[in-house]
């Protein structure tokens, strides 16, 4: 599953402005430092009736709005504003804020800009700035501005908190967590370094110290949706799938309209079966991201296992429409293919995904196994040694081009690749059976028949295993073992065994024995 990047929530600057001995503008000073914001909007709108040169009373009314989630009317207050005096630098400030959460990235920037050259000192310009940058990708740009903020700041712990974040971004995981180290030691109480930090340790691969910072962020902030987020996914990798749904679960609660929580949440549904309740979560996601690939992924996924072929591809297509390098998309689209006989499409989407992700050894394998039934045989071979040599422990590539290399008739190689195989626990009762054949065929007799006796004791039914375990004891003279296997082999169907019993082998001298019976070459892996 990909990681996801959780943003660091703008700080919206607290306000120092004097006071104009107005009892409409003091009092609503006063709720706004209270937090109610709607009682400090009527109190500014009053003073603003009364007094419309009052450019503190706007700029309040513009913050409050903000505060409220409504940037569109606080953009139009600080349009307002900057008309009547265009010389503010704080009042460009924010609207930057405005326009960022509108994801007016450029006219940010723009703000900005206005705000540095009326004031070169601006904190608030250069933060907003480099979290405009940042939104746009242009990542070295935002860390020169955060940089340029730690002269003019140098304990700003929000700045460090931006830096952290940023290099998170830049896939600078140590770096960003040396700065997130910092942003906390400067100050503890801020839950966005612990999140942040969060997703350093989880992309250092340190997981238990990952869901540390975001228990730490939920018990500054009990609201922070993104924390929860964060620890579900680290909770999940552990397999502690309870605690992490219960997490996804109160994401959901807090941020309804969150399609992150969605997704994520669907994602694990996938992973513990529970297909409908992932589709459901999925198209919900899907609602409110329509552009997410990662949503119609997932779906994909969930559509799958509830045998939705056309549903997957439609989902996978789309995934891959949204995102070109989706390597896990083409992925698994090649094996849909594949399933539904399109060879062909399966080896192109395969061919993709190892241009894209050239380590990922199951695109080599699924890749073989379309070429095998597309004949290719020296390629699917070439497919599967790419595969064992990203992984040599790859026990379901030993055992498939063992079986190539059985029906070729390489059974040194084979004999190498079954012993890894069987190590790796791969389709034992066919595995064992694979090597009895091949040691019978290179006389070890005596582990032919250690072998074939454990495929016999995997699975009782299979009639060829003791067809072959009784030629080798035939080899061995010992025609009353022979005899009752054959017997046993015929019960079950098979027709080699009929014809043995009816018509005995003749024995050599020199220790061979001919047959008429058709298991001189290794079929039975096709089965």
């Amino acid at each position: 599953m990909k990681r996801i990047l959780l943003c660091l929530a703008l700080f919206i600057p607290l306000l120092s402005l004097a006071q104009n001995n107005d009892p409409y503008f003091d009092k609503g000073v006063e709720l706004y430092k209270n937090k109610d914001f709607n009682g400090a909007d009527d109190y500014f709108t009053k003073e603003i009736e009364l007094n419309p040169g009052n450019l503190e009373a706007y700029t309040y009314k513009g913050i409050i709005k903000i505060q409220q989630g409504d940037n569109k009317a606080a953009a139009a207050i600080f349009d307002k504003e900057i008309t009547m005096n265009p010389n503010v630098d704080a009042v460009y400030s924010y609207r930057a804020i405005a326009r960022l959460n509108l994801k007016d990235f450029k006219g940010a920037i723009e703000d900005c800009d206005h705000a540095i050259a009326l004031n070169p000192k601006n904190i608030d310009a250069y933060i907003n700035r480099g979290n405009s940058k940042s939104a746009m990708g242009d990542l070295r740009g935002a860390i020169a501005d955060f940089n340029k903020l730690l002269e003019l700041s140098p304990n700003n712990a929000a700045v460090y908190i931006n830096l952290g974040n940023t290099k998170n971004q830049m896939e600078d995981f140590k770096g960003g967590l040396e700065d997130l180290n910092r942003a906390i030691a400067l100050d503890p109480q801020m839950p966005e370094a612990y999140l942040d930090r969060g997703i350093s340790k989880s992309s250092l691969n340190d997981g238990y110290g990952a869901i540390d910072d975001y228990t730490k962020a939920i018990a500054i902030n009990p609201q922070m949706g993104s924390a929860y987020i964060g620890r579900a996914l680290e909770r999940a990798k552990l397999n502690n799938d309870n605690d992490a749904m219960a997490d996804l679960n109160k994401a959901v609660e807090l941020e309804p309209k969150n399609p992150g929580a969605y997704e994520k949440r669907g994602a694990l549904n996938v992973k513990l079966g529970n297909f409908g309740a992932a589709g459901s979560d999925l198209s919900q996601a899907i609602i409110l991201a329509p552009n997410d690939p990662e949503a119609y992924f997932n779906r994909a996924e969930a559509k799958l296992k509830l045998n939705d072929g056309p549903g997957a591809m439609e989902d996978f297509n789309k995934a891959i429409a949204l995102n070109p390098d989706f390597a896990q998309a083409y992925h698994d689209r090649g094996w849909l293919k594949m399933q539904l006989g399109d060879n062909n499409g399966a080896i192109d989407d395969l061919t993709r995904t190892i241009v894209l992700a050239p380590r990922m050894e199951s695109a080599f394998y699924n890749r073989a196994v379309a070429r095998v039934a597309l004949r290719q045989y020296n390629e699917a071979v070439a497919d599967l040694g790419r595969a064992i040599g990203i992984n040599s422990d790859y026990g379901e590539a030993r055992f498939y081009r063992a079986a190539i290399e059985m029906e070729t008739n390489e059974i040194p190689a084979a004999m190498a690749d079954l012993n890894k195989a069987i190590a790796a626990g791969v389709n034992l009762p066919v595995a064992y059976h694979m090597r009895g054949f091949a040691n019978a065929t290179q006389k070890n007799n005596a582990a032919a028949i250690a072998d074939l006796t454990k495929a016999i004791e995997l699975n009782p039914s299979n009639a060829a295993a003791y067809y072959v375990r009784g030629r080798v004891y035939f080899l061995m003279d010992n025609k009353a073992a022979s005899k009752a296997d054959w017997t046993k082999a015929a019960s079950l169907g098979n027709q080699d065994a009929v014809f043995s019993l009816a018509h005995p082998p003749v024995k050599h001298k020199a220790g061979t024995s001919t047959s008429t019976g058709s298991n001189n070459s290794w079929t039975v892996w096709k089965k």
